[in-house]
């Protein structure tokens, strides 16, 4: 008998149910979500994800992540931030930058990894995405100028994030003799393409929409498919290049000045649709982690990272990034603490690991343990304290 039907409604029921489970007890709805996973994979084994779903398990996990981020990117209106544009700007520049290279910095004399994993690994943990921020958002209930720096930054560096570990990975291989320097350049040509095509195709949706070529009640669903295949579509010039190129596209139809209805109706649509894969997603891929996985991470250096990670490098990323734009310190504070990592930086590191030590990088193998420790005391310490931090700072609506 085939059980794999069960398996898929079991992980559907398990993700919305810890989605209402945490709205009934006020908890971070991810926390929830990733204990869940915890419990019913490794914990009991009662969820075992790769012999529900099978080969295409990593297709449809990419393909959900692409949902996520492109509806992520639709609420990124520049009329929102007109009156904080400056900061806006060094959240989604300065501050991922300067993570990037004092991540890489922590972890080559932390871990002892080489320098080329090391900036890998840098590029990938910069990421926050909406995936893990939309939740304590919404349940924080921010106001605004601070939620929308973390929401901004979440939704822009996500696709950014995994483009500069490519960079880095493709700079080590050249600098190293494994691939030739032209590489480098075809990476940068992908990457323009991504940006470039997502921002038309976007574009473009948002005027046969408006133009009414097709009509009111298709174009959510026609919107989910185009989605699916530019995402896919990219990914096959480059590798994780279609987050770059879903989020153009949401950027490009928030932007354009579509007529409301329109918008909200996408909107709308997708909001649902990314709530249950946000459930589902989570309980996925915590469910798929192995005890031996989950033992790796009480390294003592695993654990120092992290809290170099936490204390450290967010906050001065986001300090010395902050400098002249005029946010109040109780801002630039609550900034400076949150940044879960979430769905993208799992899905991602099973990649560059296989990638670099396929390329003689065996030190990369510590690449997923160590992505494990952040995203597991990242969506934990912050899921928790966001809401008691903000209310003391007196950054909530209700404040």
């Amino acid at each position: 008998m085939d059980f794999s039907l069960l398996g898929v409604g079991l992980v559907l029921f398990i993700g919305m149910f810890s989605q209402w489970l945490s709205w009934r007890w006020s908890l971070p709805a991810i926390v929830v979500m990733t204990i869940a996973g915890v419990v019913v994979g490794p914990g009991l084994h009662v969820v075992q994800p790769e012999n529900i779903f099978g080969p295409i398990m990593k297709s449809l996990i990419s393909m959900a992540v692409a949902i996520i981020l492109f509806e992520g990117s639709l609420s990124l209106d520049r009329d929102e931030i007109r009156h904080f544009r400056r900061p806006v700007r060094r959240m989604v520049t300065s501050v991922p930058f300067l993570s990037w290279i004092l991540t890489a910095v922590a972890t080559h004399y932390i871990i002892d990894l080489s320098w080329v994993v090391s900036f890998v690994i840098g590029g990938l943990f910069v990421v926050t995405g909406p995936t893990v921020i939309g939740p304590l958002l919404r349940q924080s209930k921010l106001k605004e100028r601070p939620a929308s720096l973390l929401h901004w930054e979440g939704v822009i560096v996500d696709p950014v994030g995994p483009l500069l570990a490519l960079l880095a990975l493709q700079l080590g291989l050249s600098v190293t003799g494994i691939t030739e320097w032209t590489y480098l350049a075809l990476f940068f040509l992908a990457a323009a393409t991504a940006l470039i095509s997502g921002y038309f195709i976007g574009y473009g949706m948002g005027y046969v929409f408006q133009k009414e070529i097709i009509p009111h009640h298709m174009q959510t669903s026609i919107m989910f498919v185009v989605v699916v295949l530019s995402f896919s579509l990219s990914n096959l010039l480059m590798p994780e290049s279609g987050l770059l190129a879903v989020t153009a596209m949401g950027f490009a139809m928030a932007n354009m000045g579509l007529d409301d209805h329109i918008l909200e109706n996408i909107r709308h649509f997708k909001e649902d649709i990314a709530i249950l894969l946000v459930s589902a997603v989570f309980v996925i891929l915590t469910a798929t982690i192995t005890r031996e996985e989950l033992a790796g991470m009480l390294d003592f250096r695993l654990l120092g990272f992290v809290l170099l990670m936490l204390f450290i490098v967010r906050p001065l990323s986001v300090w010395l990034s902050l400098i002249g734009t005029d946010l109040p310190a109780r801002e630039k504070t609550l900034i400076s603490w949150i940044a879960p990592r979430g769905i993208v930086a799992l899905t991602v590191s099973s990649y560059f690991e296989s990638i670099l030590v396929k390329n003689g990088f065996d030190d990369a193998v510590l690449l997923l343990p160590m992505t494990l420790a952040l995203v597991f005391t990242t969506v934990t310490a912050h899921g928790f304290t966001l809401s008691p931090l903000a209310k003391r700072l007196q950054l909530t609506k209700e404040s």
